[in-house]
């Protein structure tokens, strides 16, 4: 590996990127032993057909630009843009902690830009499927989601989970119950599945509005579940009052427990939706 002294001003930094970021602490420390010893860790450095660019070493050129040092130490490899980005997401993951908003930019830009595909950066990067998956469907989240994200409020399997909330003022009211709550995952894929049901029937609602249908099908209350039924898929079992009277206490305790959790999500699915607004 040949080491060569380069002039920092002709290092460029790609325009989306991940730079690993430190504890204000660890930063001061940083910057205090790069001014008594100087840049001891080459950078690692791209060549492509038009110019250098930074791979890793980010922080140490910012660095070095700032205190005038003329020349830095780089390991210069060359290869496409593409190829640079891909080791930009491996060798700044592992450095330390990075924002996972620009985690999401580089591999957009990837996609977007450069034409590559998930097994391709799954085969260079050595990330898991899922989470390429994830981070492309959550680089069109609402600002405030991506910012919740950077402050580590939120996981990146909450992120995915609003973005599936198209509308930007309801991915907003869940990220605040998010927040609030600080549900898992799993809670919370629940809870915005059960908002786009919501959504879902009032379109449907929408749709049928205005059509005149087939006259309704007679139908009866169920005494013991009280659901509706056509007629003649209603029976008549023959209890003497006692024993009705038992079959429907232990119904009704075990169904409002039921009606209660249902009504739980319900309530939080409409919050979302509605912004907590009673629908008349």
């Amino acid at each position: 590996m040949k080491v060569v002294d380069i002039d920092p001003k002709e290092i460029q930094t790609p325009p989306v990127r991940i730079t690993s970021v430190f504890e204000a602490e660890i930063k001061e420390m940083f910057k205090d032993d790069l001014k008594k010893d100087g840049i001891n860790q080459p950078l690692i450095v791209a060549k492509t057909e038009k110019a250098l660019w930074v791979i890793d070493g980010k922080n140490r050129l910012d660095e070095a630009l700032l205190n005038g040092v003329s020349k830095v130490p780089c390991v210069i490899k060359e290869m496409s843009f593409k190829e640079l980005q891909m080791r930009n997401l491996v060798l700044n993951r592992l450095r330390g902690r990075t924002k996972a908003s620009e985690e999401v930019m580089v591999i957009k830009d990837l996609f977007e830009v450069h034409g590559a595909t998930i097994d391709e950066v799954v085969g260079k990067t050595g990330m898991k499927r899922d989470r390429v998956e994830q981070l492309l469907a959550i680089s069109g989240v609402d600002l405030e989601v991506w910012q919740a994200l950077d402050d580590e409020r939120i996981k990146v399997c909450h992120a995915f989970q609003l973005s599936r909330l198209i509308d930007r003022s309801a991915q907003l009211r869940m990220l605040r119950i998010l927040l609030q709550y600080s549900m898992t995952c799993d809670a919370l894929r629940e809870a915005i599945t059960e908002a786009l049901k919501i959504i879902l029937e009032r379109e449907e609602v929408g749709k049928e509005e205005g059509v005149i249908g087939p006259p309704p099908i007679p139908t009866a209350e169920c005494a013991v579940c009280h659901e509706r039924y056509r007629i003649r898929e209603l029976t008549s079992p023959i209890l003497c009052r006692h024993c009705f009277a038992i079959l429907i206490t232990a119904y009704d305790g075990a169904s409002r427990e039921i009606e209660i959790e249902a009504e739980r999500k319900k309530k939080m699915a409409l919050e979302v939706v509605d912004g907590g607004r009673e629908i008349v």
